[in-house]
């Protein structure tokens, strides 16, 4: 009988040397869940996108420059890295007194046309829009007419602005008829604008 009691305190002792397990909800739901078997990469949900933020191979809008200057054009750049092609804006062609102003750096028009004096000889010059080229139509000498001074661009001399009526001014009634023509084809047939180098022979008349 007291091997008996005996006995029954040591098993009461070894049962109590060990933690109780009690069965919780969260328990179970995290047993639940190691036992669930993994979701595959296609079974995943896809994360929601954040506001705002372009989705992958969506056109994202775009600014390309455009080069010398002109405006930018909007366009629109491929999400993918993918290169695309910008035309430039094409540049509207200049007239002929455009292209004459041009050649003109730096022109200062008078408020009222002056008068200079040229002591020798000098070359009245016109500018040839359409074949871009300086054309001498004849030589003057005394009063010219100036309304205006620049540097020509392709001399880099400085110039005065001389108006000139076609077979009329300074002496030239005569000029050649190659000249004539070729002003004619530039749009000029009773009037056009001339130019003397500016040198120490040509001053303004006091």
């Amino acid at each position: 009988m007291r091997f008996r009691w005996l006995l029954l305190i040591v098993l009461v002792l070894a049962g109590c040397g060990q933690p109780l397990q009690i069965n919780t909800p969260s328990a179970r739901a995290t047993s639940a869940a190691s036992s669930a078997p993994a979701a595959s990469p296609a079974q995943r949900p896809t994360p929601a996108s954040s506001p705002g933020a372009p989705l992958q191979g969506t056109p994202t809008p775009g600014i390309i420059e455009q080069p010398g200057g002109t405006a930018a054009t909007p366009v629109t750049l491929p999400a993918d890295g993918t290169s695309i092609v910008v035309v430039p804006n094409t540049a509207v062609p200049l007239d002929n007194q455009q292209r004459w102003r041009a050649q003109q750096i730096g022109r200062q028009p008078f408020p009222e046309r002056r008068v200079y004096y040229a002591a020798q000889p000098v070359p009245l010059l016109w500018f040839d829009p359409l074949n871009n080229q300086i054309v001498e139509i004849g030589t003057i000498i005394g009063d010219v007419t100036v309304q205006a001074q620049f540097t020509l661009r392709q001399t880099q001399q400085p110039a005065l602005e001389v108006p000139y009526r076609i077979n009329n001014d300074f002496g030239l009634t005569a000029i050649s008829e190659a000249i004539r023509e070729r002003m004619r084809a530039a749009g000029y047939t009773e009037s056009v604008e001339t130019y003397i180098t500016q040198t120490e022979a040509v001053a303004p008349k006091p």
